[in-house]
């Protein structure tokens, strides 16, 4: 594994500009989850621009959670189905995240899969605006 990529994900996230193998990065996250739940990850199209897209993604066991941002608004899973806000840590950092957001892991994952391949919103996810 790519220390480069394990620090960057230890940071809280990373670049895909930083990504060569999107199988070692969903890895890193798995690996993560097992060893401390609850963590969360931003996943940015270019770190330069605070209006470039960017997925964020947290796993907690066997539920993840995933989020967009599109440049102009935020979007989050259509069938999310915590009914009360979850904790997620995100670069060290505690983030509560609101309702709906949850779907299991493997569906979180999937959505991170396609993100880091094609750096375009996933569609395996149905989106909706938050």
């Amino acid at each position: 594994m790519c220390s480069a990529v394990a620090e960057l994900l230890a940071d809280g996230g990373l670049e895909l500009s930083a990504v060569t193998d999107s199988a070692e990065v969903i890895e890193l996250v798995k690996q993560a989850n097992g060893k401390r739940p609850g963590q969360a990850w931003a996943f940015y199209v270019d770190l330069s621009s605070s209006q470039a897209p960017r997925l964020t993604v947290g796993l907690n066991g066997d539920r993840g959670v995933i989020t967009w941002w599109g440049g102009s608004g935020t979007y989050g899973p259509a069938d999310g189905a915590n009914k009360d806000p979850v904790d997620y840590w995100l670069g060290g950092h505690h983030s509560q995240l609101g309702t709906g957001l949850e779907l299991p892991a493997d569906r979180a994952l999937a959505g991170l899969r396609e993100f880091l391949v094609t750096g375009q919103r996933p569609t395996c996810i149905e989106w909706v605006p938050r």
